[in-house]
């Protein structure tokens, strides 16, 4: 079992102390070398370079769409940083050289860099998940990202119809690249954000799994992504514990996933549930500011879902309880833990997380323990942003929340791709 707790990083940043090796002639700069268009570029090579561009902008700026060639290089220069990143064809390995450098540093075999970036081979569909009040939409960010710089196809968004208990995979009107069946990747819609019990929303995934798998018939499993509560659905299925909404028969794990990625996931529950949905008196202080609030949209405190998502609830005791449902232990987990707000976790007491969950509730391993499965936890710190909210609660003060940045932020996505393979 792998715990690792630890900052995002990536491959790239850590070579770049290596020591400098014989590579790209000194001499080459961006006014005597042949500009090659990318469409005869190797695809892996354009899709590493353009995650070095979108995820390392203080290294690579600015953004550049072509390539340029100094046999047996082929590289890109940028202006603002003075830098440049290549490949060579001699050896296949990726070379760097900053602004400080004398020569350029090798940074090694182009395939670590391809499984970093997420440019490598794409064994298993990708269904990302959302969380609560929320849509295929919140994924907008790192869609467009694996569609128009990842050279990704993205399938569309399924999405369950009680009705029929069947799977329609749609299209944005704004991604014409979409294709409405076969795809790398999807982004999953739930028939209703705030009104499915957990057990019931995974339910619905399971359904929809199965559908994705049907449009991609080589492949045998999928890879999940799930934000927030879409993280506990996922668990849901995977725990046989997922049921059609008007059914109590519970649908059984068909053992089509290879990996679960949750991300700001309450394993264990948040106490901003509990405090949206009670009505003792204890809490009218929360009540009177409008606690649901913190959050950016529109929360209903009686909802289901709220009240699956309190510590110890029904729901959640059930989901723990790994000894009656286990965790499959062929399927691996990563757990990417949000935090640099403070985070209630109980009436007066602050501890650290993404100011929804704590970072123990979105550690999966602390639920786990010591069981034998394939599992690591990374923590990233979020930047407050416009994505963000932040309320004043009396007695407590000023409290914030990042826990909507999750989907957007770009360690998060970096984190994400070093983790498809």
């Amino acid at each position: 079992m792998d715990n690792q707790h630890r900052k995002s990083s990536s491959l790239l940043t850590h070579a770049l102390g290596v020591i400098i090796v014989a590579a790209i002639c000194n001499t080459v700069s961006a006014n005597d070398s042949t500009v090659k268009a990318d469409t005869a570029t190797p695809p892996d090579i354009i899709c590493m370079m353009n995650w070095a561009q979108t995820f390392f902008p203080n290294l690579f700026s600015p953004p550049v769409s072509g390539v340029q060639l100094s046999s047996p290089y082929t590289y890109r220069y940028y202006p603002d940083t003075n830098a440049y990143v290549g490949v060579s064809s001699a050896d296949n390995h990726v070379y760097y050289q900053g602004p400080d450098d004398a020569l350029p540093r090798d940074i090694g075999d182009l395939s670590a860099l391809l499984n970093e970036s997420g440019c490598g081979e794409k064994p298993y569909p990708v269904v990302f998940i959302h969380g609560i009040a929320s849509s295929a939409d919140t994924w907008v960010s790192y869609r467009d990202y694996l569609i128009n710089s990842a050279g990704w196809t993205f399938g569309g968004i399924p999405a369950f119809n009680p009705a029929t208990k069947t799977v329609a995979i749609s299209c944005p009107l704004d991604t014409p690249s979409c294709t409405g069946n076969t795809g790398n990747f999807y982004a999953v819609n739930f028939s209703d954000n705030q009104g499915l019990f957990l057990d019931v929303q995974g339910g619905e995934l399971a359904v929809i799994i199965q559908a994705v798998l049907d449009e991609n018939p080589e492949a045998t499993k999928v890879l999940l992504i799930g934000h927030s509560t879409g993280g506990l659905a996922a668990r849901e299925y995977l725990q046989g514990l997922a049921r059609v909404f008007d059914s109590a028969t519970t649908i059984p794990y068909r053992e089509d996933v290879a990996k679960l990625i949750t991300i700001g996931t309450p394993h264990q529950g948040s106490f901003w549930a509990e405090t949206c949905h009670v009505n003792f008196d204890i809490f009218d202080i929360f009540d009177k500011v409008g606690i649901c609030d913190l959050l950016p949209y529109h929360i209903d405190s009686n909802s289901v879902s709220i009240k699956d998502l309190q510590p110890n609830s029904a729901a959640l005791n059930v989901l723990n309880d790994l000894a009656t449902h286990p965790l499959p232990s062929n399927v691996r987990y990563v757990s990417i833990i949000g935090t640099g707000q403070s985070t209630l976790s109980s009436l007066v007491d602050f501890q650290t997380g993404d100011g929804i969950v704590t970072d123990t509730s979105q550690n999966l391993i602390a639920v786990t323990g010591d069981l034998p499965l394939q599992q690591k936890s990374t923590t990233i710190d979020i930047p407050f942003r416009d994505c963000g909210n932040k309320i004043k609660v009396p007695v407590i003060g000023s409290v914030g929340q990042t826990h909507t940045c999750e989907t957007t932020d770009i360690s998060v996505g970096a984190e994400i791709l070093r983790n498809l393979q």
